[in-house]
């Protein structure tokens, strides 16, 4: 792969922007600058935060960029979002862990074969997974992985009915959002938000549960995406479901159904039509 340097410099100041602007919670300025000067390639990690930053995509400042894992591993991401296991599960079957020759690639890796195996209800293997995530890949760089990696071992323990530890592990998943200045794409962030909000509802939090989505949702709105916005309304009105606000509750139902609609989603209409009729 090749960095354009010097279409990074022209977006980065047609967007108004300094280096130091751009740099701020991703990088340092001296990284720009070396960036836009002698077309230095930083890490993905930081490459995909400016980008999403300048609200462009890699291949506006990258050339040739032929890069098969980061495709898989994007593959794997939409089919786990999109609820398509079995798709998820063949994907990352063919990745081999000898290939990946960053620290930052096996990070995902582990952390994605820990949510199929959730999914597959191996939970144990899940959970170890998980922990080589956040125990040897921890230091890596300050990425939304170690985020999410925390928030799918919640889950994980969620599944073993060990709820004491899954909203342990769920406040610290939040507090590493809160407290950190994580590197992460609009999509990482809608997600994380979005696991964060399924978490606290099934660990009957509602109120918790409606924060995180709309953090989800501001997001999106910001960034004029539907990406998972059907997920994210559909948390606040089972949240307030559980509050029993039955308006906002049906509010936020029937936007979660009319927007899986628009972007082709894989929530079950038939399922939040049901949920509907109980209002």
């Amino acid at each position: 792969m090749k960095l354009r340097g010097d279409v990074l410099k022209q977006i980065r100041r047609k967007r108004g922007l300094s280096q130091t602007a751009l740099a701020e919670g991703i990088c340092t300025q001296a990284t720009i600058s070396l960036m836009e000067k002698q077309n230095r390639l930083p890490k993905m990690d930081i490459l995909t935060a400016i980008c999403e930053r300048l609200n462009i995509q890699t291949d506006r400042i990258v050339e040739n960029e032929v890069s098969g894992i980061n495709d898989t591993f994007n593959k794997i991401i939409d089919a786990l979002t999109e609820q398509e296991y079995a798709t998820a599960k063949e994907l990352i079957s063919k990745v081999s862990v000898k290939s990946l020759n960053s620290d930052f690639d096996k990070q995902r890796y582990y952390f994605l074969l820990g949510m199929v195996q959730i999914a597959d209800d191996k939970i144990d293997d899940a959970i170890f997974n998980f922990e080589l995530v956040l125990t040897q890949f921890a230091t890596t760089s300050a990425n939304i992985y170690l985020a999410m990696t925390t928030a799918g071992m919640a889950l994980a323990y969620l599944k073993r009915d060990d709820q004491e530890r899954a909203i342990r592990l769920t406040d610290r998943a939040v507090k590493l959002i809160d407290n950190k200045k994580l590197i992460g794409s609009l999509h990482q962030w809608a997600s994380i938000n979005c696991q964060i909000a399924e978490l606290y509802w099934r660990l009957d939090e509602p109120e918790k549960a409606i924060e995180s989505a709309q953090r989800g949702i501001q997001l999106c709105r910001e960034r004029d995406s539907l990406f998972i916005l059907d997920q994210l309304y559909l948390y606040v009105g089972r949240a307030y479901m559980q509050l029993g606000e039955r308006e906002k509750a049906k509010e936020n139902l029937e936007i979660a159904k009319s927007l899986s609609v628009a972007r082709h989603g894989k929530l079950n209409e038939e399922s939040i039509e049901k949920e509907l009729q109980q209002l």
